[in-house]
């Protein structure tokens, strides 16, 4: 391992082993005049996986390492050693991980062996870097592939240059969509004004980049895996579903939950058979098409609830409900709620999350005038203010 992955990793190991008995023992004096033991148990669980985190990440540092042979590869690690020899690697592969990590991927002839991984923070020498060069680069072998597949695709222009040129324009393109889509998903998160505006980009963002990869023949992808030469537009069809899910969760209180329920999984439906049918490479791998699917759900429930609020003309009908309670919620977000007593089709109190200036003026005792609309699709919805003076 690399020096400073002990400098970092050691002090962090018995950091959490530390935590571990300091817990123990200040929770252990105050635990043992009480008699509760179930919380005891509870607690003592907790400690022990402090405290074995701790010895784990020390010991895979202490212990993993590489072992190279002429003829084989070891990784060594806590508990097992796994081999490949150098006749069966087919070869290997850089493989991007966070925080601008890589490691190195050692891939076997068998596809149903498994793949070796050697962090980048593993201390190498010039004959491990020889060893590995002379082995055949995966990621080099499927740019030339793909590029003289490209090279050969009448569709994509009358010359091998320009269909080159064209793969490198979509590179480019692929790139500055994915920016703005980062872009656009931190202003309708952070900031959505004008509101309807930020929703309506989310909105046809992921139809978009559908377009382009059904209208690019096969040069683009939406399901890449790490180390695909062929552009992805991953990013566009899956980030402004969350942030829609997220909008609509957050600005709209839903009656009819069943209902939107419902017509979100029927836009879900609509989103993936889309993208499945412009995606060649989804259609050969049904656990991409189903996890998307699934991420499409998102998308869906966000569309279907702020359509239903946003386009809802209808007068709706408003109350005067008193506050029964009210309590912040605090962790990594702080959100502010207060209990309403029944009011409408409400038959019980009922806890509304709310805004900062009107959770600090709806104190206990006082009220507040929620307005319920019928909805656009039909999905009953309503809001809560304040009723002025």
């Amino acid at each position: 391992m690399a020096w400073w992955v002990y400098l970092l990793g050691v002090p962090m190991g018995i950091l959490f082993c530390g935590m571990g008995v300091a817990t123990a023992f200040l929770l252990g004096v105050q635990l043992r005049s009480s008699g509760a033991l179930g919380l005891l148990a509870l607690i003592v669980a907790g400690i022990v996986g402090f405290f074995g985190f701790g010895l784990w990440m020390i010991a895979g540092m202490l212990r993993s390492k590489v072992v190279l042979t002429a003829d084989a590869v070891a990784v060594q690690g806590i508990f097992r050693v796994r081999r490949l020899a150098r006749t069966d690697i087919a070869g290997w592969r850089l493989l991007s991980l966070q925080y601008g990590q890589k490691a190195l991927v050692l891939s076997p002839k068998d596809p149903r062996a498994p793949t070796l991984k050697i962090a980048s923070s593993m201390r190498t020498d010039s004959v491990w870097d020889a060893w590995v060069a002379a082995l055949p680069d995966l990621d080099q072998q499927e740019a030339r592939a793909l590029e003289a597949e490209v090279a050969a695709n009448a569709e994509l222009g009358q010359t091998p240059e320009q269909r080159l040129a064209r793969l490198a324009a979509t590179r480019k393109l692929v790139n500055l969509l994915n920016y703005a889509t980062y872009a656009v998903a931190a202003w309708g998160y952070v900031y959505p004004r004008p509101y309807e505006l930020a929703l309506l980009v989310l909105g046809v963002l992921p139809w978009i980049a559908i377009v382009l990869v059904a209208k690019s023949s096969g040069l683009l992808r939406i399901d890449t895996r790490r180390g695909d030469p062929r552009p992805g537009l991953g990013v566009p069809v899956i980030v402004p579903g969350l942030v829609l899910l997220l909008r609509a969760v957050l600005d709209v209180e839903v009656l009819e939950v069943e209902r939107a329920l419902m017509f979100a999984a029927g836009t879900a439906a609509v989103l993936t058979w889309a993208a499945v049918m412009s995606d060649a490479g989804m259609r050969a791998k049904p656990a991409g098409a189903l996890l998307l699917a699934l991420l499409a759900c998102g998308y869906g429930y966000g569309v279907v609830v702020l359509v239903n609020w946003r386009l809802d003309s209808a007068t709706g009908e408003n109350y005067r409900v008193a506050v029964l309670a009210r309590h912040v919620s605090s962790g990594r977000h702080t959100s502010y709620h207060i209990l309403l007593e029944p009011w409408g089709p409400r038959t019980e109190p009922a806890d509304v999350t709310v805004s900062r200036d009107l959770y600090t003026v709806a104190a206990p005792g006082s009220s507040v005038c929620v307005h319920r609309g019928p909805g656009a699709l039909g999905i009953s919805w309503y809001d809560v203010a304040g009723c002025g003076g």
